[in-house]
């Protein structure tokens, strides 16, 4: 019996040395086969590209747009080089499936590699095309195969294909052959590994030793009454609801001194008012930037680690004079505007995930690549940076999350929420643009105030979501009870409420001083065993945020003649004076005469109003800054009245009031005080 164990033993080893070197020809074979496909898939998508006259890529093209291309050729080709390693990359991967497929079922001719890799591609489409319906709403002829999957799919439907898919050739080779259920068990085995190693890479670090955090998150566009707190239902955002409930301190009345991203957060580092910083709209030049102090460089100086990350850099960027050291974002400018017209359609279906996100960051990490990109995801990723960092050293991380600005694509579950099934797909799934003129209403290609609320609403959830991935990975390291940390919006929107002609106009903020634009979400979280209220009705600016953590963290204070107090004292329940609110409009695609007959509205509204640095950075052209800045209503508030100054056609300066205008002299005052001192 030993003999013949022995034998059949000896027997299997040498059919494995004889089968072994054929399986491996046959596997690379099928990879090879595989990554021909994924290339010809590139060669495909590229083709489309050039044929639809993107600008940019073998377009010759004058005038302003000559240093568009001046600044994006020369980046072409190593970007298209690492786009096409990934359609070749995933295309192998699939075509080792595929492979292994087709060898299952006996048929070990390569011709049979590409049927069961063209059904696992588009199986693989499927499953993002529910989680990331923006991936494909652009394609005319999946319109309707896209809207019955945004209605009625579900993320287990193509996984369970997939599944017996995969299952059921394994399974009839193993009835067919006993002499391959060894192989099979292997193959399981392996995939059980790789699922393990998946896990394991893919974990949220250990919380490590506790140095002191700081964590900043700015919720971008957040109008406080979607709070619980405020008046909101409870359904928009229940990781923010639930961050105020566990003892954060809310902050009911705060503001910001301008509604728009890049100089409202320019003002919150350091403490001063737009016309002190030199930003005074999106895209403010660089050379107009006024030098000066910020509150992450006074962290960064006390030696800690300083870390700033967004999905979004079109409007706002942080750079070295921040004071952050460490600063995760996409690229400025012309070559991120480039990346929105690459719709490689297939680097959202291969690359989705950590090494994706490390090959190719500029295309996964970024959110103005509508579908590619993977909120949830880089959420997950950005949780297991944040609890890197802060096990190395005292840490101040701020997040800027983006999820309420454009291309505003909600993906699985968020896009059900809130828009009514009936609406046409493609205002479920991206935002749309009317423009802000009088009749919108019922202008062709309009919407109603409904849709375009709940479409907000539904990416608020989707932003809110990805703050909880922060909380979370913080709650599971046990670094969040003894976190300082600060939640915020930088400004609201308008939905035009006022305005019943503007019901299907987009919405819009920076274009008014206003209650829907300037009030903000702040929440303060204290480390563990510091008590602090849990509401606080004074009025507060956000630049009175970086004083604050300064004095909470036991820092160097920023200069005495900065704008922005310290609110630690209203954490800790002492008396404290108010301070106005100096506020000023940005500069939007919307003219300010829509809200104000009669106002002054010179300031360009073009493409040349823009010029385009060599190293692909696009800065307001100095000819339109002061228009813009002539065009702007400069205003104030003290938490009962606004007094506002609106520059008028004539020549002549419109002062109005709003709210309590009984006794409006002290802010009257104070407000002349200010624009005496402002450009």
């Amino acid at each position: 019996m030993a003999d013949a164990g022995l034998f059949r033993y000896t027997r299997l080893v040498a059919m494995s040395v004889r089968v072994a070197p054929r399986l491996l020809l046959w596997t690379l074979l099928a990879a090879l086969v595989g990554a021909g496909l994924g290339l010809g898939l590139f060669a495909l998508e590229t083709e489309r590209l050039l044929s639809a006259g993107l600008v940019g890529v073998g377009i010759d093209v004058e005038g302003p747009y000559a240093a568009l291309m001046n600044a994006i050729r020369p980046l072409l080709p190593g970007l298209l080089a690492r786009v096409a390693a990934v359609y070749g990359v995933g295309g192998a991967v699939l075509g080792l499936l595929a492979g292994g497929l087709a060898r299952a079922w006996g048929r070990q001719r390569l011709a049979w590699v590409i049927p069961h890799w063209l059904v696992l591609l588009a199986l693989l489409a499927w499953d993002r095309a529910i989680a990331r319906p923006a991936l494909f709403d652009d394609l005319p002829a999946l319109r309707s195969v896209l809207g019955w999957l945004v209605d009625h799919g579900q993320p287990w439907h193509p996984r369970v294909t997939v599944g017996l898919w995969l299952a059921l050739p394994l399974g009839w080779l193993a009835w067919r052959s006993r002499e391959h259920q060894r192989s099979l068990g292997l193959a399981c085995g392996a995939v059980v590994a790789v699922g393990l190693l998946g896990a394991w890479i893919s974990r949220t670090p250990s919380g490590g030793e506790r140095h002191p955090l700081v964590v900043l998150i700015g919720v971008d566009a957040f109008r406080p009454d979607r709070l619980k707190a405020l008046g909101g239902t409870g359904a928009v955002a229940p990781h923010l609801d639930r961050f105020v409930e566990e003892g954060a301190t809310l902050f009911t009345r705060a503001y910001t001194t301008i509604a728009q991203t890049e100089p409202a957060w320019r003002s919150l580092l350091t403490a001063r008012w737009p016309h002190r910083t030199g930003v005074r709209y999106s895209l403010t030049a660089e050379s107009r930037w006024i030098p000066t102090s910020t509150f992450p460089a006074r962290f960064a100086d006390a030696h800690w680690r300083t870390v700033f990350a967004t999905d979004c850099s079109r409007f706002h960027a942080e750079g070295p004079d921040s004071g952050f050291a460490t600063r995760l974002q996409p690229p400025r400018g012309a070559v991120n505007f480039l990346l929105e017209k690459l719709r490689y359609r297939a680097v959202g279906l291969f690359a989705d995930h950590r090494l994706g996100a490390a090959w190719l960051p500029e295309f996964i990490d970024n959110r103005a690549l509508a579908g590619i990109h993977d909120p949830i995801g880089y959420a997950d990723r950005l949780a297991a940076r944040l609890v890197l960092e802060a096990s190395q050293g005292p840490t101040l991380f701020a997040f800027h999350a983006t999820a309420a600005h454009f291309p505003g694509d909600p993906t699985y579950p968020f896009y059900r929420r809130f828009v009514a099934p009936s609406e046409p797909i493609e205002r479920r799934l991206r935002m749309h643009f009317s423009p802000v003129v009088p009749g919108a209403a019922g202008g062709a290609g309009s919407w109603n105030r409904a849709g375009a609320e709940g479409l907000y609403d539904e990416l608020l959830a989707q932003a809110d979501a990805q703050v909880g991935q922060l909380f979370d990975a913080l709650k599971r390291t046990g670094r969040y009870d003894d976190a300082l940390i600060v939640l915020f919006s930088d400004h609201g929107e308008s939905f035009h409420a006022d305005r019943p002609d503007l019901a299907g106009a987009t919405s819009v903020h920076g274009a008014r001083l206003s209650e829907e634009e300037n009030r903000v979400l702040l929440a303060v979280k204290l480390p563990r065993g510091q008590q602090a209220p849990a509401r606080v009705d004074t009025l507060v600016r956000l630049l009175d945020m970086g004083p604050t953590l300064l004095e909470l963290s036991q820092l160097p204070s920023l200069p005495s003649d900065v704008d922005g107090v310290s609110l630690a004292p209203l954490l800790r329940g002492e008396p404290f004076q108010p301070q106005p609110l100096y506020a000023e409009t940005g500069f939007t695609h919307v003219s300010p005469e829509i809200f104000d007959p009669g106002h002054w509205p010179g300031a360009p509204r073009s493409f040349e109003t823009y010029r385009i640095r060599q190293d692909g950075v696009v800065e307001v052209d100095g000819s339109a800054h002061d228009a813009m800045v002539r065009e702007k209503d400069r205003g104030a508030f003290d938490g009962q009245r606004w007094l506002v100054d609106r520059p008028q056609a004539d020549g002549s300066t419109k002062r109005t009031c709003v709210g309590d205008c009984a006794e409006p002299a002290v802010l009257s005052s104070w407000l002349d005080a200010v624009l005496s001192r402002a450009p």
